[in-house]
């Protein structure tokens, strides 16, 4: 039996005990070329196909493609106005924002409530959220710049319920998974999946009634932003959707359009784009993030410039790069509030391993 580097890279992780438990699947031209599960996803359960894993800001991505769904099926319009959906999000420049800013993190919002810990806690429901996403001050003007949030996608997911009378997380169900075939996949898991799903490390409100990923009263928020949970074969299966010569529930058009930069060259913060030179340009497609001149190395040091992905800060990570045809995913259950340089290494050592041992 092969032993692969990169399960070796995952089994030292949990060894040092930097995390409990992981998954790594590649797929290369539609054949899965590794597939590995290691150490615990929750106290005393295995991490295994079947584990359900956080999959954090990977959901935006979801997100995303339910609403351009919508915008095929002339639904939505990028070029919507945010307050034609929500009349009082004007003032201070509000009233200029429309879809594309919020799905480009153009828009000016802050990331999320600035007592989201406390909000957890308190178990706030989502109307609070959304309340405080239309009120909060914005940070520029909207297209001047980029500063990823939350409360981007948290207005876009709302903005899509508002079109269509029909609450987000059902759309999210009957638009992207139940066509995708992802039946392992759930945006709202009832009880009878807890004993599957993955427990996260360094969360948010961890130890009270709201902890983040964790309780009860985080995964019914079903949270555009960071509400999925999936297999590793489920996102895998995702991933599929956007890679060269996979299924698709999108138009060609469309995927192309989600992968291609959209953000108007503006300059701005890119989570886990550090280290790019602050006078280039902050590339964003929609929903993806994109790996280019300009961010080499995002989400994987060897991978081509037209790589594109999206991390999750529970410990996911996950990229097509359609060059090589190569896809890789990785969960594992540790926050990013653990030390973002640490949580970096750990996921790219793993992703640069696979992604080398595939490649060749």
């Amino acid at each position: 039996m092969t032993t692969y580097q990169s399960q070796k890279v995952m089994e030292g992780w949990v060894a040092r005990g930097d995390f409990a438990g992981a998954a790594l699947i590649v797929v290369r031209d539609g054949c899965v070329t590794q597939e590995h599960y290691v150490g615990d996803a929750a106290p005393g359960v295995p991490a295994s196909a079947g584990t359900l894993w956080p999959l954090a800001s990977i959901s935006k991505v979801y997100s995303v493609t339910m609403i351009m769904r919508l915008v095929e099926l002339g639904v939505l319009s990028l070029n919507m106005h945010v307050r034609h959906f929500f009349p009082q999000f004007t003032g201070g420049g509000r009233e200029n924002v429309v879809l594309r800013h919020l799905l480009t993190h153009t828009s000016g919002l802050i990331y999320e409530s600035p007592q989201m810990d406390v909000r957890l806690a308190a178990q706030v429901p989502m109307d609070a959220l959304i309340d405080e996403a239309l009120t909060a001050p914005l940070l520029f003007a909207p297209g001047s710049s980029m500063s990823y949030a939350d409360y981007n996608t948290l207005l876009a997911g709302h903005m899509a319920q508002t079109a269509t009378g029909r609450p987000f997380a059902e759309l999210v169900e009957q638009l992207v998974l139940e066509p995708m075939g992802l039946r392992g996949t759930h945006i709202r898991p009832g009880a009878e999946l807890t004993p599957r799903i993955a427990r996260v490390r360094n969360v948010m409100a961890e130890g009270t009634p709201g902890e983040m990923y964790n309780s009860v009263h985080a995964r019914g928020l079903a949270h555009p932003a960071f509400g999925v949970l999936a297999t590793a074969p489920d996102l895998m299966r995702f991933l599929q959707h956007f890679a060269p010569g996979g299924p698709r529930i999108l138009r060609e058009a469309t995927v192309r359009t989600m992968t291609s930069d959209m953000a108007g060259g503006v300059r701005g913060h890119v989570i886990a784009q550090e280290g790019r030179s602050p006078v280039a340009p902050a590339p964003w497609g929609l929903g993806w993030g994109l790996q280019n001149a300009y961010t080499p190395g995002v989400y994987c040091d060897l991978s081509s410039n037209r790589t594109f992905g999206h991390g999750g800060a529970s410990g996911c990570w996950c990229f097509v790069d359609p060059d090589t045809n190569i896809s890789v995913a990785v969960m594992s259950n540790t926050h990013l509030r653990s030390g973002r340089d640490a949580w970096t290494v750990r996921l790219k050592t793993m992703v640069n391993a696979a992604y080398a041992e595939t490649a060749d």
